[in-house]
């Protein structure tokens, strides 16, 4: 298809011109040569053809960016890394761009198994932050299952006071007595993967899938040893690496298997 622009010139004005469309521009003072005037419309014509096909193509980069992103990382990982773990662990390491998190992460035999079943069902996901609410964006998760954080929660703030404990522990006390059959998802406090632990292992509540990646200094890996020493189906990253991120790529993973 070819089409063909007319451009005249008149007192201070400028009339461009297609077969189908005619506009006058004012021009006043200013002076524009004709190499210049080439290239702004030109300019013009294709940024506004990239607005009109701007979300499809936005859309269609990102998918190809991220294929070839988890192809780049497929190939790196060792081969003893068998599906369906192998996706969430690549799913961690896309998030971090971090392949030393590979030789880090640790989960029970029975972890994925108890973890897709709560999903497929639907479930409460009890997370101990906003920003790893936040981070779970996996549509397949979503349209499932409710994601809760009760860390702000007024209720929350009391249990903490009342009890001596941090209100990111009285937020996941709080969302086991009211969702019992859940999941957990823990990627900031180790007080909160700690009360999971605890609470989990005083009522018996063994089928209740725990993510505890907490990070940082201070109890963080000692708590997440706690975690992997218990009979809890559980997903860690050992030592003091983990977060927010790391926490909702482990959920976000599980889109695929839903």
């Amino acid at each position: 298809m070819r089409i063909r622009y007319e451009i005249e010139f008149d007192s201070g004005s400028m009339r461009l011109s297609s077969p189908n469309h005619s506009a006058v521009i004012n021009m006043g003072l200013n002076a524009v040569i004709a190499g210049d005037l080439e290239k702004i419309i030109f300019d013009a014509i294709y940024a506004e053809v990239l607005n009109q096909m701007g979300s499809d193509r936005r859309e269609h980069d990102f998918k190809m960016i991220e294929k070839r992103s988890f192809s780049i990382i497929d190939s790196m990982l060792p081969r003893d890394i068998g599906y369906p773990m192998r996706h969430i662990v690549m799913k961690i390491v896309h998030s971090t761009a971090d392949f030393a998190m590979v030789n880090l992460v640790r989960y029970s035999e029975g972890f994925f198994q108890s973890m897709v079943s709560r999903l497929r069902a639907g479930t409460t996901i009890i997370v101990d932050s906003e920003m790893v609410r936040s981070g779970i964006y996996a549509k397949p998760v979503l349209n499932k299952n409710k994601i809760a954080c009760y860390l702000n929660d007024d209720e929350t703030a009391e249990i903490a006071e009342q009890r001596g404990i941090t209100r990111s522990a009285a937020g996941i006390m709080k969302g086991l007595l009211k969702n019992r059959n859940s999941a957990i998802v823990i990627g900031n406090s180790p007080t909160a993967l700690d009360q999971a632990i605890t609470m989990i292992e005083e009522n018996g509540w063994y089928d209740v899938p725990v993510v505890g990646v907490p990070v940082g200094f201070v109890n963080a890996k000692s708590v997440k040893d706690r975690l992997m020493s218990s009979s809890i189906e559980h997903f860690t990253v050992y030592g003091h690496r983990g977060g927010s991120s790391v926490a909702a790529s482990i959920v976000n993973g599980f889109g695929r298997f839903l």
